[in-house]
């Protein structure tokens, strides 16, 4: 029977085993949603820094063809002595001009801090150029065709490289920020992996805890099932020689009974019957027939005495008139009547509130342990205690005998008081040893008897 200790242990283990469970689903679902957040981090941002690469990218080409044509239309300005064409190679300079004014400020806003100092010098140097070219700007056709070669190949020329070769280091910065961000996404790819790493190798160990202690504990119980499983077969064959040994014993006493009313009751009914023709062939008023008389009101007193035993030894009736104890007391008086043994019967005052079958259960158990003792003990004192406490009720039968080995001398008489005390609830011990007399106690809880 499970005790309510091992009830709370083994409730204590299955919760940690759900707390385990219930850990290990959550570490399993923080890695999933962490991993999902941290791969739409990088994705995020790997898609933003290209996207402001290729941005920065067009902006700084867009600069270095407007730098090229400016220097172009410059050229044919300078080149073309028709001032209305000189004009129109002004205003598509102008418009140049405000183009690279506005994809320099377009760049300023998107740049990172680390070209903040290149975009500057850039910046500077287009100014310059400009600077330079406004004297030119005003100048006649004549002047144009005097100092226009000269001025293309000292000023302008030169200029535009700068500005070119400025553009192309304003690039490579560019390019170095890019490389940058794929470094720093990489960090944080390798972060991320370390992340898993780790929280998988925690999920893994956690698992692996769960696993044997899963498997320990389905181990444990195939053993206790299979013991179980023996037990109930050995307690199946024990109850299938028990059975039989019940229905021997119960042939047996048949027997018993069936010889003792023939051979006793039987006899004597016989004899009476023999008396009470002679008696009716005898004359009246003869001395003879009053001693007949006699010798059958004897026969008739001794066969009615006989039933009467035999009677109250399948079932006392004082067992139900008087109660437990004024039975158990006739029992040890009869007991030494039949056979010599003396019995001593100590017992408290016991109130009738007793179950019919706890009381029967005790009377019979007290029963077939004095038959036992004056058939088999060769004891000269037998103490019968019945004690009532707070507990419950206990009964012992203690004999002076010569004892036996419980473990290997068991009969039927013994097995069947085991098998009715445990039926009601009860505890059945026996304590003896060879040569040291031997004690058999029974009790059963006051929840049991009351």
């Amino acid at each position: 029977m499970t005790t309510a200790f091992e009830r709370r242990f083994l409730s204590t283990r299955i919760s940690a085993l759900w707390i385990g469970f219930a850990g290990l689903l959550l570490l399993m679902a923080f890695l999933a949603i962490d991993s999902g957040r941290l791969l739409r981090n990088v994705a995020d941002i790997s898609a933003a820094t290209r996207r402001e690469s290729r941005q920065r990218d067009t902006l700084l080409d867009q600069l270095s063809v407007d730098s090229y044509h400016s220097g172009t239309v410059v050229r044919d300005y300078l080149l073309d002595l028709d001032d209305a064409r000189a004009r129109s190679h002004k205003a598509e300079l102008e418009q140049v001009h405000a183009r690279i004014d506005q994809t320099l400020a377009a760049y300023a806003s998107k740049g990172p801090e680390s070209e903040k100092a290149g975009l500057k010098q850039l910046d500077d140097s287009i100014d310059s150029y400009w600077k330079s070219l406004a004297p030119s700007l005003q100048w006649s056709a004549s002047t144009r065709r005097k100092r226009g070669e000269e001025f293309l190949r000292d000023v302008v020329i030169p200029r535009r490289a700068e500005i070119v070769e400025l553009a192309k280091q304003v690039t490579a910065l560019n390019e170095r920020d890019l490389d940058l961000g794929e470094e720093s996404l990489e960090a944080l790819q390798a972060h991320f992996r370390r992340r898993v790493t780790i929280i998988s190798i925690i999920a893994l160990i956690l698992g692996g805890i769960l696993a044997g202690v899963i498997i320990r504990r389905v181990q444990r119980l195939e053993k206790e099932a299979e013991a179980r499983y023996r037990e109930a077969e050995e307690a199946r064959g024990e109850l299938g020689k028990l059975s039989n040994r019940l229905v021997t014993a119960q042939e047996e006493e048949r027997r018993n009974l069936s010889r003792e009313l023939h051979d006793e009751i039987g006899q004597a009914m016989s004899a009476m019957l023999v008396e009470l023709g002679r008696l009716e062939a005898s004359p009246p008023d003869n001395e003879a027939r009053r001693e007949r008389l006699a010798s059958v009101r004897r026969m008739a007193e001794e066969s009615v005495r006989m039933v009467r035993n035999k009677a109250l030894l399948l079932r006392p009736s004082m067992l139900d008139d008087l109660g437990l104890i004024p039975a158990l007391k006739w029992q040890a008086r009869e007991v030494t009547r039949r056979t010599g043994l003396k019995v001593k019967m100590l017992a408290d005052e016991i109130a009738d509130d007793l179950l019919d079958s706890h009381r029967t259960c005790i009377y019979r158990v007290v029963q077939e342990a004095l038959n036992n003792c004056a058939k088999h003990s060769r004891a000269t004192l037998v103490r019968v205690v019945v004690r009532r406490d707070p507990d419950g009720l206990s009964a012992s039968v203690q004999d002076d005998g010569v004892g036996f080995d419980p473990s290997q001398e068991k009969g039927l008489g013994l097995l069947g008081m085991e098998e009715r005390v445990q039926r009601l609830g009860g505890e059945f011990c026996i304590d003896s040893q060879p040569g040291r007399g031997a004690v058999l106690s029974i009790h059963f809880p006051m929840r049991e008897v009351a």
